[in-house]
Protein backbone atom coordinates (compact mmCIF):
# COMPACT_ATOMS: atom_id res chain seq x y z
CA UNK A 1 0.00 0.00 0.00
CA UNK A 2 1.67 3.36 -1.28
CA UNK A 3 -1.54 5.51 0.14
CA UNK A 4 -3.83 4.93 3.29
CA UNK A 5 -6.61 6.52 0.46
CA UNK A 6 -6.47 3.00 -0.90
CA UNK A 7 -8.95 1.09 1.57
CA UNK A 8 -11.79 3.89 1.07
CA UNK A 9 -11.89 3.19 -2.62
CA UNK A 10 -11.99 0.02 -2.59
CA UNK A 11 -14.94 -0.15 0.04
CA UNK A 12 -16.46 2.77 -2.42
CA UNK A 13 -16.01 0.22 -5.53
CA UNK A 14 -16.90 -3.50 -2.99
CA UNK A 15 -19.90 -1.88 -0.73
CA UNK A 16 -20.95 1.71 -2.00
CA UNK A 17 -23.90 1.24 0.28
CA UNK A 18 -22.49 0.36 2.90
CA UNK A 19 -22.98 3.22 5.93
CA UNK A 20 -18.95 4.58 6.26
CA UNK A 21 -19.25 7.98 8.25
CA UNK A 22 -21.84 9.30 10.98
CA UNK A 23 -20.95 12.60 12.89
CA UNK A 24 -24.50 12.49 14.73
CA UNK A 25 -25.71 14.85 12.05
CA UNK A 26 -25.03 13.78 8.92
CA UNK A 27 -24.62 9.41 7.60
CA UNK A 28 -22.50 8.93 4.71
CA UNK A 29 -21.95 5.33 2.78
CA UNK A 30 -18.93 4.37 0.86
CA UNK A 31 -19.69 5.81 -2.05
CA UNK A 32 -20.33 9.19 -0.69
CA UNK A 33 -17.73 9.47 2.15
CA UNK A 34 -15.58 8.65 -1.33
CA UNK A 35 -17.06 11.58 -3.60
CA UNK A 36 -17.21 13.86 -0.46
CA UNK A 37 -13.45 13.27 0.21
CA UNK A 38 -12.60 13.64 -3.52
CA UNK A 39 -14.32 17.41 -3.75
CA UNK A 40 -12.90 18.07 -0.89
CA UNK A 41 -9.24 16.73 -2.16
CA UNK A 42 -9.86 18.51 -5.29
CA UNK A 43 -10.87 22.14 -3.53
CA UNK A 44 -7.62 21.91 -1.63
CA UNK A 45 -6.08 21.59 -4.82
CA UNK A 46 -7.73 25.17 -5.58
CA UNK A 47 -6.12 25.98 -2.96
CA UNK A 48 -2.59 25.10 -3.41
CA UNK A 49 -2.32 22.24 -1.68
CA UNK A 50 -0.07 19.44 -3.45
CA UNK A 51 1.96 16.53 -3.21
CA UNK A 52 4.62 16.51 -0.30
CA UNK A 53 3.14 19.64 1.53
CA UNK A 54 2.68 19.72 5.16
CA UNK A 55 -0.40 20.55 6.33
CA UNK A 56 -1.44 20.98 10.33
CA UNK A 57 -5.17 20.70 10.81
CA UNK A 58 -7.04 22.72 13.79
CA UNK A 59 -10.62 21.37 13.18
CA UNK A 60 -13.13 19.28 15.29
CA UNK A 61 -12.82 15.78 14.76
CA UNK A 62 -15.33 14.70 12.08
CA UNK A 63 -14.26 17.54 10.02
CA UNK A 64 -10.45 16.18 11.03
CA UNK A 65 -11.36 12.62 8.82
CA UNK A 66 -12.73 14.11 6.34
CA UNK A 67 -9.81 16.25 5.77
CA UNK A 68 -7.04 13.58 6.33
CA UNK A 69 -8.60 11.49 3.73
CA UNK A 70 -8.24 14.38 1.71
CA UNK A 71 -4.92 14.97 1.91
CA UNK A 72 -4.19 11.13 1.27
CA UNK A 73 -5.56 11.46 -1.58
CA UNK A 74 -3.51 14.45 -2.57
CA UNK A 75 0.16 12.63 -1.25
CA UNK A 76 0.22 15.09 1.23
CA UNK A 77 1.37 14.90 4.88
CA UNK A 78 -1.18 15.66 7.28
CA UNK A 79 -0.95 16.68 11.29
CA UNK A 80 -3.85 16.90 13.69
CA UNK A 81 -3.54 19.38 16.64
CA UNK A 82 -4.99 19.71 19.86
CA UNK A 83 -7.43 22.59 19.86
CA UNK A 84 -5.53 25.63 22.10
CA UNK A 85 -2.20 24.59 21.69
CA UNK A 86 0.31 26.62 19.70
CA UNK A 87 1.47 25.41 16.41
CA UNK A 88 5.03 24.02 16.79
CA UNK A 89 7.57 25.56 14.48
CA UNK A 90 9.10 22.24 13.94
CA UNK A 91 8.83 19.88 11.80
CA UNK A 92 7.60 22.92 9.47
CA UNK A 93 4.27 23.16 8.07
CA UNK A 94 3.05 24.78 4.94
CA UNK A 95 -0.72 25.05 5.52
CA UNK A 96 -2.79 25.25 7.90
CA UNK A 97 -6.68 23.92 7.74
CA UNK A 98 -9.11 25.39 10.48
CA UNK A 99 -12.38 27.61 11.06
CA UNK A 100 -10.46 30.67 11.88
CA UNK A 101 -10.93 33.32 8.89
CA UNK A 102 -7.88 34.39 9.75
CA UNK A 103 -5.07 34.69 5.95
CA UNK A 104 -2.60 33.26 8.55
CA UNK A 105 -1.86 31.63 11.66
CA UNK A 106 1.52 32.05 13.08
CA UNK A 107 3.14 32.67 9.92
CA UNK A 108 1.79 30.01 7.88
CA UNK A 109 -0.98 30.23 5.23
CA UNK A 110 -4.41 29.37 6.54
CA UNK A 111 -6.74 27.60 4.66
CA UNK A 112 -10.43 29.05 6.23
CA UNK A 113 -13.28 26.40 6.18
CA UNK A 114 -16.74 27.36 6.20
CA UNK A 115 -20.02 26.63 4.69
CA UNK A 116 -19.02 28.65 1.85
CA UNK A 117 -16.06 26.38 1.24
CA UNK A 118 -17.87 23.47 1.66
CA UNK A 119 -20.76 24.38 -0.69
CA UNK A 120 -18.13 25.26 -3.12
CA UNK A 121 -16.40 21.66 -2.84
CA UNK A 122 -19.89 20.01 -3.55
CA UNK A 123 -19.85 21.39 -7.19
CA UNK A 124 -16.22 19.73 -7.84
CA UNK A 125 -16.57 16.78 -10.23
CA UNK A 126 -14.87 14.65 -7.76
CA UNK A 127 -13.12 12.48 -10.39
CA UNK A 128 -9.84 13.37 -9.92
CA UNK A 129 -7.90 9.75 -9.57
CA UNK A 130 -5.81 9.47 -6.21
CA UNK A 131 -1.98 10.54 -6.22
CA UNK A 132 0.62 7.96 -4.56
CA UNK A 133 3.18 8.94 -2.49
CA UNK A 134 6.70 8.68 -4.60
CA UNK A 135 7.58 5.75 -1.98
CA UNK A 136 5.65 4.14 0.76
CA UNK A 137 8.83 5.24 2.85
CA UNK A 138 7.44 8.69 2.11
CA UNK A 139 6.17 10.18 5.46
CA UNK A 140 2.04 10.68 5.01
CA UNK A 141 1.09 11.54 9.05
CA UNK A 142 2.56 13.28 11.54
CA UNK A 143 1.55 12.74 15.43
CA UNK A 144 2.74 14.90 17.79
CA UNK A 145 3.46 13.02 21.24
CA UNK A 146 4.98 14.52 24.53
CA UNK A 147 3.49 11.83 26.80
CA UNK A 148 3.35 13.33 30.01
CA UNK A 149 6.74 15.33 29.76
CA UNK A 150 4.84 18.18 27.80
CA UNK A 151 7.97 18.55 24.97
CA UNK A 152 6.02 17.65 21.57
CA UNK A 153 8.17 15.10 20.03
CA UNK A 154 6.96 14.46 16.02
CA UNK A 155 6.71 10.76 15.09
CA UNK A 156 6.39 10.75 10.85
CA UNK A 157 4.39 7.68 9.73
CA UNK A 158 4.85 6.10 6.23
CA UNK A 159 2.56 3.70 4.64
CA UNK A 160 4.64 1.26 4.87
CA UNK A 161 4.68 1.74 8.71
CA UNK A 162 0.60 2.02 8.79
CA UNK A 163 0.39 -1.25 6.46
CA UNK A 164 2.55 -3.02 8.92
CA UNK A 165 0.70 -1.92 12.40
CA UNK A 166 -2.84 -2.36 10.59
CA UNK A 167 -1.78 -6.06 9.81
CA UNK A 168 -0.75 -6.55 13.17
CA UNK A 169 -3.50 -5.14 14.82
CA UNK A 170 -6.03 -7.05 12.78
CA UNK A 171 -4.39 -10.57 13.79
CA UNK A 172 -4.94 -9.72 17.15
CA UNK A 173 -8.70 -8.07 16.56
CA UNK A 174 -9.88 -9.75 13.90
CA UNK A 175 -13.24 -8.14 12.44
CA UNK A 176 -15.94 -9.04 14.68
CA UNK A 177 -19.60 -8.41 13.96
CA UNK A 178 -20.77 -4.82 14.77
CA UNK A 179 -19.11 -1.42 14.96
CA UNK A 180 -16.48 -0.18 16.78
CA UNK A 181 -16.49 3.46 18.92
CA UNK A 182 -13.41 5.00 19.07
CA UNK A 183 -13.34 7.55 21.55
CA UNK A 184 -9.79 8.26 21.00
CA UNK A 185 -9.04 11.48 19.11
CA UNK A 186 -7.25 11.87 15.87
CA UNK A 187 -4.58 13.56 17.12
CA UNK A 188 -3.48 10.47 19.16
CA UNK A 189 -2.35 6.87 16.82
CA UNK A 190 -5.30 5.50 18.81
CA UNK A 191 -7.38 7.07 17.15
CA UNK A 192 -5.84 7.79 13.68
CA UNK A 193 -5.24 4.27 13.52
CA UNK A 194 -8.18 2.71 14.67
CA UNK A 195 -10.45 4.86 12.18
CA UNK A 196 -8.11 3.67 9.41
CA UNK A 197 -8.90 0.17 10.59
CA UNK A 198 -12.53 0.72 10.45
CA UNK A 199 -12.80 2.00 6.93
CA UNK A 200 -10.68 -1.24 6.48
CA UNK A 201 -13.09 -3.44 7.99
CA UNK A 202 -15.77 -1.55 6.09
CA UNK A 203 -17.33 -0.86 9.19
CA UNK A 204 -18.92 2.62 9.87
CA UNK A 205 -16.82 5.41 11.17
CA UNK A 206 -18.77 7.05 14.78
CA UNK A 207 -17.43 10.08 15.36
CA UNK A 208 -20.49 12.12 17.36
CA UNK A 209 -19.02 14.92 18.95
CA UNK A 210 -21.00 14.64 22.83
CA UNK A 211 -22.37 12.58 24.93
CA UNK A 212 -25.77 12.62 23.75
CA UNK A 213 -24.62 12.11 19.89
CA UNK A 214 -22.50 8.94 20.83
CA UNK A 215 -25.87 7.54 23.04
CA UNK A 216 -27.53 8.45 20.09
CA UNK A 217 -24.71 6.63 17.65
CA UNK A 218 -24.85 3.49 19.95
CA UNK A 219 -28.76 3.26 19.52
CA UNK A 220 -28.37 3.85 15.94
CA UNK A 221 -25.60 1.29 15.11
CA UNK A 222 -25.21 -1.70 16.28
CA UNK A 223 -21.80 -0.90 18.41
CA UNK A 224 -20.68 -4.26 20.32
CA UNK A 225 -16.73 -2.65 20.51
CA UNK A 226 -15.38 0.42 22.55
CA UNK A 227 -11.52 1.86 21.93
CA UNK A 228 -11.38 4.33 24.96
CA UNK A 229 -8.76 5.77 27.11
CA UNK A 230 -9.72 5.21 30.69
CA UNK A 231 -10.70 8.30 31.55
CA UNK A 232 -12.94 9.34 28.51
CA UNK A 233 -14.33 6.06 28.75
CA UNK A 234 -15.46 7.17 32.57
CA UNK A 235 -17.06 10.27 31.75
CA UNK A 236 -19.00 8.88 29.10
CA UNK A 237 -20.71 5.89 31.19
CA UNK A 238 -21.12 8.27 33.97
CA UNK A 239 -22.84 10.93 31.63
CA UNK A 240 -26.57 11.53 31.81
CA UNK A 241 -27.33 10.99 28.19
CA UNK A 242 -26.31 7.07 28.49
CA UNK A 243 -28.27 4.20 30.25
CA UNK A 244 -26.93 0.62 31.57
CA UNK A 245 -29.41 -0.51 28.06
CA UNK A 246 -27.22 1.88 25.73
CA UNK A 247 -24.23 -0.33 26.46
CA UNK A 248 -26.32 -3.53 26.80
CA UNK A 249 -24.71 -5.01 23.69
CA UNK A 250 -21.09 -3.90 24.02
CA UNK A 251 -18.86 -7.32 23.99
CA UNK A 252 -15.67 -5.69 23.92
CA UNK A 253 -13.92 -2.61 25.63
CA UNK A 254 -10.24 -1.76 24.56
CA UNK A 255 -8.43 0.97 26.98
CA UNK A 256 -5.57 2.16 26.29
CA UNK A 257 -3.10 5.28 26.81
CA UNK A 258 -3.07 5.14 30.60
CA UNK A 259 -3.20 2.20 34.11
CA UNK A 260 -6.40 0.84 35.00
CA UNK A 261 -7.87 1.46 38.18
CA UNK A 262 -10.10 -1.22 40.27
CA UNK A 263 -12.80 0.89 40.80
CA UNK A 264 -12.74 1.83 36.62
CA UNK A 265 -13.17 -1.98 36.21
CA UNK A 266 -15.83 -2.11 38.77
CA UNK A 267 -18.07 0.69 37.00
CA UNK A 268 -17.36 -0.55 33.50
CA UNK A 269 -18.20 -4.05 34.76
CA UNK A 270 -21.06 -2.33 36.01
CA UNK A 271 -22.90 -0.71 33.07
CA UNK A 272 -21.25 -3.16 30.74
CA UNK A 273 -21.82 -6.73 32.32
CA UNK A 274 -21.22 -8.75 28.90
CA UNK A 275 -18.44 -6.81 27.90
CA UNK A 276 -14.59 -8.70 27.73
CA UNK A 277 -12.30 -6.27 29.30
CA UNK A 278 -8.82 -5.69 27.50
CA UNK A 279 -5.66 -3.29 28.59
CA UNK A 280 -3.70 -2.44 25.36
CA UNK A 281 -0.52 -1.32 26.02
CA UNK A 282 1.82 0.31 23.34
CA UNK A 283 3.27 3.69 22.28
CA UNK A 284 2.61 6.22 19.40
CA UNK A 285 6.33 5.40 18.32
CA UNK A 286 6.00 1.63 18.42
CA UNK A 287 2.31 1.30 17.93
CA UNK A 288 0.58 -1.53 19.41
CA UNK A 289 2.95 -3.87 21.72
CA UNK A 290 0.42 -6.29 23.41
CA UNK A 291 -2.69 -6.57 25.63
CA UNK A 292 -4.47 -8.70 28.14
CA UNK A 293 -8.26 -9.45 29.27
CA UNK A 294 -8.49 -7.82 33.19
CA UNK A 295 -11.42 -10.98 34.09
CA UNK A 296 -11.14 -9.16 37.59
CA UNK A 297 -11.07 -6.12 39.04
CA UNK A 298 -7.91 -6.47 40.90
CA UNK A 299 -5.85 -8.47 38.33
CA UNK A 300 -5.49 -4.52 36.83
CA UNK A 301 -1.58 -4.67 37.53
CA UNK A 302 -1.38 -7.59 34.44
CA UNK A 303 -0.56 -4.53 31.67
CA UNK A 304 -0.27 -6.61 28.46
CA UNK A 305 0.54 -10.16 26.92
CA UNK A 306 3.29 -9.10 23.85
CA UNK A 307 1.44 -9.77 20.44
CA UNK A 308 3.21 -11.15 17.34
CA UNK A 309 5.21 -8.60 15.51
CA UNK A 310 6.34 -6.77 18.96
CA UNK A 311 9.01 -7.33 21.26
CA UNK A 312 9.06 -6.43 25.31
CA UNK A 313 12.52 -6.44 27.53
CA UNK A 314 13.18 -5.66 31.32
CA UNK A 315 16.87 -4.85 31.26
CA UNK A 316 19.18 -3.73 34.06
CA UNK A 317 20.56 -0.62 33.96
CA UNK A 318 23.86 -2.15 32.15
CA UNK A 319 21.40 -3.00 29.21
CA UNK A 320 20.97 -6.50 30.43
CA UNK A 321 17.61 -8.84 30.44
CA UNK A 322 16.59 -9.22 33.95
CA UNK A 323 15.14 -12.37 34.96
CA UNK A 324 11.17 -13.24 35.35
CA UNK A 325 9.90 -11.22 38.95
CA UNK A 326 13.17 -8.56 38.70
CA UNK A 327 11.40 -5.21 38.24
CA UNK A 328 13.34 -2.55 35.55
CA UNK A 329 13.70 -0.67 32.34
CA UNK A 330 11.06 -1.62 29.81
CA UNK A 331 12.02 -1.08 25.77
CA UNK A 332 10.06 -2.43 23.29
CA UNK A 333 10.02 -2.51 19.43
CA UNK A 334 7.64 -3.94 16.52
CA UNK A 335 7.76 -4.00 12.65
CA UNK A 336 6.28 -0.80 11.42
CA UNK A 337 8.12 1.72 14.42
CA UNK A 338 9.91 4.27 14.04
CA UNK A 339 13.62 4.83 14.09
CA UNK A 340 13.58 8.15 15.85
CA UNK A 341 11.66 11.66 15.86
CA UNK A 342 11.50 14.02 13.33
CA UNK A 343 13.48 17.13 12.72
CA UNK A 344 13.19 19.57 15.40
CA UNK A 345 12.22 17.68 18.16
CA UNK A 346 14.30 17.79 21.07
CA UNK A 347 17.31 15.90 21.55
CA UNK A 348 16.66 12.33 22.97
CA UNK A 349 18.17 8.97 23.22
CA UNK A 350 14.71 7.30 23.35
CA UNK A 351 16.20 5.16 20.48
CA UNK A 352 18.82 2.84 20.87
CA UNK A 353 20.06 -0.38 19.00
CA UNK A 354 16.65 -0.70 17.65
CA UNK A 355 14.57 -0.45 20.60
CA UNK A 356 12.66 2.37 21.84
CA UNK A 357 12.69 3.24 25.46
CA UNK A 358 9.19 4.46 26.34
CA UNK A 359 10.36 5.91 30.11
CA UNK A 360 8.57 2.97 31.84
CA UNK A 361 9.62 0.86 34.36
CA UNK A 362 7.66 -3.16 34.82
CA UNK A 363 8.40 -6.49 35.83
CA UNK A 364 7.56 -9.37 34.17
CA UNK A 365 4.95 -12.24 35.86
CA UNK A 366 2.83 -15.21 34.67
CA UNK A 367 3.96 -14.64 31.40
CA UNK A 368 2.54 -10.79 31.52
CA UNK A 369 4.44 -7.11 31.39
CA UNK A 370 3.16 -5.62 34.03
CA UNK A 371 4.15 -1.62 34.69
CA UNK A 372 5.39 -0.06 37.67
CA UNK A 373 5.73 2.81 36.81
CA UNK A 374 7.69 6.05 34.99
CA UNK A 375 11.10 6.25 35.49
CA UNK A 376 10.90 10.37 35.45
CA UNK A 377 8.70 10.48 38.06
CA UNK A 378 10.15 8.62 40.92
CA UNK A 379 10.04 11.03 44.34
CA UNK A 380 13.33 10.93 46.04
CA UNK A 381 12.64 12.54 49.25
CA UNK A 382 15.48 12.45 51.74
CA UNK A 383 17.55 10.17 49.66
CA UNK A 384 14.36 7.76 49.70
CA UNK A 385 13.04 7.08 46.30
CA UNK A 386 9.17 6.27 45.66
CA UNK A 387 7.42 5.72 42.80
CA UNK A 388 3.73 7.04 43.21
CA UNK A 389 1.99 4.36 40.97
CA UNK A 390 2.32 1.92 44.53
CA UNK A 391 0.95 4.44 46.52
CA UNK A 392 -2.33 4.47 43.44
CA UNK A 393 -2.19 1.50 43.17
CA UNK A 394 -3.57 1.70 47.24
CA UNK A 395 -5.67 4.19 46.87
CA UNK A 396 -7.61 2.90 44.47
CA UNK A 397 -8.97 0.35 46.15
CA UNK A 398 -10.60 2.85 48.38
CA UNK A 399 -14.57 2.72 47.29
CA UNK A 400 -15.16 6.21 47.74
CA UNK A 401 -12.62 7.89 46.05
CA UNK A 402 -12.84 7.85 42.02
CA UNK A 403 -9.34 8.80 40.56
CA UNK A 404 -6.52 9.25 42.57
CA UNK A 405 -2.55 10.42 41.34
CA UNK A 406 0.48 11.46 43.89
CA UNK A 407 3.20 13.26 43.46
CA UNK A 408 5.65 15.42 45.26
CA UNK A 409 5.14 19.24 46.44
CA UNK A 410 6.87 21.67 47.65
CA UNK A 411 5.73 23.43 51.01
CA UNK A 412 5.71 27.50 51.63
CA UNK A 413 9.13 26.38 54.17
CA UNK A 414 10.54 24.83 51.05
CA UNK A 415 10.32 21.15 52.61
CA UNK A 416 9.29 18.83 50.10
CA UNK A 417 6.18 16.21 50.86
CA UNK A 418 4.26 13.43 49.49
CA UNK A 419 0.55 14.68 48.37
CA UNK A 420 -2.79 12.57 47.04
CA UNK A 421 -4.58 14.24 44.67
CA UNK A 422 -8.47 12.52 44.54
CA UNK A 423 -11.77 12.99 43.38
CA UNK A 424 -14.55 11.99 44.56
CA UNK A 425 -18.58 12.06 44.34
CA UNK A 426 -18.77 13.90 47.60
CA UNK A 427 -16.39 15.07 50.61
CA UNK A 428 -14.35 12.60 52.15
CA UNK A 429 -12.96 13.33 55.52
CA UNK A 430 -8.94 13.72 54.98
CA UNK A 431 -8.24 11.51 58.28
CA UNK A 432 -10.36 8.27 56.38
CA UNK A 433 -8.10 8.43 53.71
CA UNK A 434 -4.90 8.96 55.69
CA UNK A 435 -5.96 6.10 57.85
CA UNK A 436 -7.21 3.90 54.66
CA UNK A 437 -3.33 4.26 53.38
CA UNK A 438 -1.28 3.75 56.64
CA UNK A 439 -3.41 0.48 56.88
CA UNK A 440 -1.30 -1.00 54.05
CA UNK A 441 1.16 1.50 52.57
CA UNK A 442 4.75 1.37 54.38
CA UNK A 443 4.81 4.98 56.70
CA UNK A 444 7.49 6.55 53.56
CA UNK A 445 4.33 6.11 51.15
CA UNK A 446 1.68 7.66 53.43
CA UNK A 447 1.65 11.62 51.78
CA UNK A 448 1.14 13.91 54.24
CA UNK A 449 -0.68 16.39 51.83
CA UNK A 450 -4.44 15.30 50.80
CA UNK A 451 -6.27 17.81 48.00
CA UNK A 452 -9.84 17.04 46.91
CA UNK A 453 -9.91 17.89 43.02
CA UNK A 454 -12.41 18.73 40.84
CA UNK A 455 -10.32 16.59 37.61
CA UNK A 456 -7.01 15.12 38.08
CA UNK A 457 -5.01 16.39 35.30
CA UNK A 458 -4.62 14.13 32.59
CA UNK A 459 -3.28 14.16 28.63
CA UNK A 460 -5.56 13.29 26.11
CA UNK A 461 -4.54 9.59 26.64
CA UNK A 462 -5.72 9.62 29.94
CA UNK A 463 -1.91 9.92 31.70
CA UNK A 464 -1.14 12.17 34.93
CA UNK A 465 0.36 15.07 33.85
CA UNK A 466 2.18 14.77 37.10
CA UNK A 467 4.38 17.48 36.84
CA UNK A 468 1.71 20.26 36.36
CA UNK A 469 -0.19 18.68 39.22
CA UNK A 470 2.91 19.27 41.16
CA UNK A 471 3.28 22.70 40.17
CA UNK A 472 -0.17 23.38 40.51
CA UNK A 473 -0.65 21.79 44.07
CA UNK A 474 2.94 23.21 45.43
CA UNK A 475 1.34 26.48 44.13
CA UNK A 476 -1.35 26.10 46.73
CA UNK A 477 0.73 24.70 49.41
CA UNK A 478 2.84 27.92 48.81
CA UNK A 479 0.20 31.05 49.25
CA UNK A 480 -1.84 28.92 51.60
CA UNK A 481 1.40 29.33 53.86
CA UNK A 482 0.57 25.97 55.66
Amino acid sequence: MHNPFEPLAFRAMVTPDYPAFYDGQSTLNYAQLHKTVVQVSEKLAGAGIGSGHRVYLLLPENLAFIATMALFHRAAVSCLGIQGAEIPEQPGFDFVISLQPESEIAGIRNIALSQEWFNEARNMPGLEPMQDYSSAEDICRIILTSGTTGKPKAVGLTPAMIEQRLYRNHLVWGSATGHDLNLMGHSSIGGFMGSLQTIQAGKVVLLPASAEAFAKAIRTFYVTSILSSSTALFRLVNSNALSAADLNGVREIRLAGSALSPGMIRRIKQVCPQARIFNVYGSTEVGAVGMVQVTRPELVWKTAIVQPGASAEVIDDQGSPVPDGTEGIVRIRSSGMVSGYMKGSPDNNEFRDGWFYPGDRGVFRDGALCLTGRESEVVNLGGVKINPVDIETVAEQMPTLTDVAACQVERADNSEKLALAYTAESTIPVSEIAEFLKARLDATLVPTEYFQLKEIPRNAMGKVKRQELSRNLSAVLRGSGS
